[in-house]
């Protein structure tokens, strides 16, 4: 996943493109909520390093730290808003 031009804007598509290492092809992984005790509703699935039907987002490397959102079919950077488009699961 790329964000367009490297442009850190609101609303800027994410496209696909080749691989070159730059911070707008660099995402974190943020979960909803960290758990910090024996994890009651999602484990960590060690193959694939996510915890199962734990929500989280995907979080850009861009200076101001948007997360992925769908604007209808597309996918984009936004500022984090609390909407369902910015939330993520591993099934």
């Amino acid at each position: 996943m790329d964000v367009s031009g490297a442009k850190d804007a609101e609303n800027q598509n994410i496209h696909m493109w080749k691989k070159h290492n730059g911070d707008n092809q660099k995402w974190d992984i943020l979960y909803e909520k960290d758990m910090k005790a024996e994890p009651k509703k999602g484990e960590m699935n060690t193959d694939f390093g996510f915890k199962v039907e734990t929500p989280f987002h995907i979080v850009s490397k861009l200076p101001s730290g948007r997360y992925i959102d769908i604007i209808g079919r597309n996918l984009v950077i936004k500022t984090p808003n609390g909407r369902n488009t910015q939330e993520w699961w591993f099934d």
